[in-house]
């Protein structure tokens, strides 16, 4: 399920600028990921974007893999909880779901501190479910944003990777979609990478020993210390997986939350109808859905944030 593919040392490039050159275990993690879910791939460039990217030498996603051992090993805590058969079954069209809740914001984008207020104690705790579970990848250009929603023995993957680059071309080969496999099956995916990454990763740390980095920084008395940090640091994330996440969501409020959005969409809709403005409602929903603006990552908008402090730090500067 979880591929990747660690470059030669030869080829890893050091951090920072001559003469102040330096290496270390994150470093030596450098190579290329991608992600198998039965016949989708997950971080694999289509040829349009190798094209326009020129020299990029794998169609992979080639970062530091530590990256996406540390992101996804932080979210085994929420992955580890089942979610309610109604918020599973919401997961299975995550983008009709994330289009209502931005209509949910437009309706009430009224005052700047009233939306601030809207924003933290209703809109964010109820997508919070999402944003708990969402493995982004914002290191990357157009990077996916990939879900994982556990329910009780099943989990339902779902992922958004749609970004078109300047010149209009599929930065991915897949787009939006979803996968659903036992949950035990999912566990032991994650382990056996775990075990693959380690063990590959003692075998680079052994090459990196016996060479000579002549001026560049490396602390090779460190690497494995750290190396065994990591391993134990990953070991001990793991068994959030396996054992019963002692994460407790309060999916009653979520529930009301949902209920309440419900609700003020239809009466919403209903007054939008009789000003015959409907279309309206649903295209700027749309419109912000598509440039992610919305759940897909969970960044607090400038206004929602600045308008809170506002609250606490007079000023004479009023947010638009």
């Amino acid at each position: 399920m979880i591929n990747f593919r660690l470059k030669n040392i030869d080829s890893i490039v050091p951090f920072g600028q001559s003469p102040d050159l330096s290496l270390h275990w994150f470093g030596l993690t450098d190579g290329d990921l991608w992600i198998e879910f039965g016949e989708t791939t997950i971080y694999e460039y289509t040829d349009d974007a190798l094209a326009y990217f020129g020299d990029k030498p794998t169609k992979y996603n080639d970062y530091q893999i530590s990256r996406f051992l540390e992101d996804f090993s932080d979210l085994f805590k929420n992955i580890g909880e089942s979610v309610p058969d109604k918020f599973y079954d919401l997961a299975g069209n995550l983008s009709r779901f994330q289009l209502d809740s931005q209509k949910w914001l437009d309706i009430n984008d009224t005052d700047d501190d009233d939306l601030s207020d809207f924003y933290f104690d209703k809109y964010d705790t109820l997508n919070s479910w999402i944003s708990n579970r969402n493995l982004n990848s914002g290191h990357l250009l157009g990077g996916p944003n990939i879900y994982f929603f556990r329910n009780n023995d099943k989990i339902r993957i779902a992922w958004q990777s749609d970004h078109k680059l300047e010149n209009g071309a599929v930065l991915w080969t897949t787009s939006n979609g979803m996968y659903e496999m036992d949950y035990v099956d999912f566990i032991k995916q994650v382990k056996d990478f775990g075990v693959r990454f380690f063990e590959s990763m003692l075998c680079q740390i052994s090459q990196t020993e016996e060479k000579d980095w002549k001026d560049i920084q490396l602390d090779k008395n460190r690497l494995r210390a750290e190396h065994q940090e990591r391993e134990t640091d990953f070991l001990q994330k793991l068994q959030f997986l396996e054992n019963d996440s002692d994460i407790k969501t309060d999916w009653t409020e979520i529930d009301s939350l949902y209920e309440q959005m419900a609700e003020e969409i239809t009466k919403a809709q209903q007054i939008y109808v009789m000003r015959g403005d409907l279309v309206n409602l649903n295209f700027k929903a749309f419109n912000k859905q598509r440039s992610g603006l919305i759940v897909k990552c969970l960044e607090i908008p400038h206004y929602a944030y600045s308008s809170r402090c506002a609250k606490l730090i007079p000023t004479t500067l009023k947010i638009k």
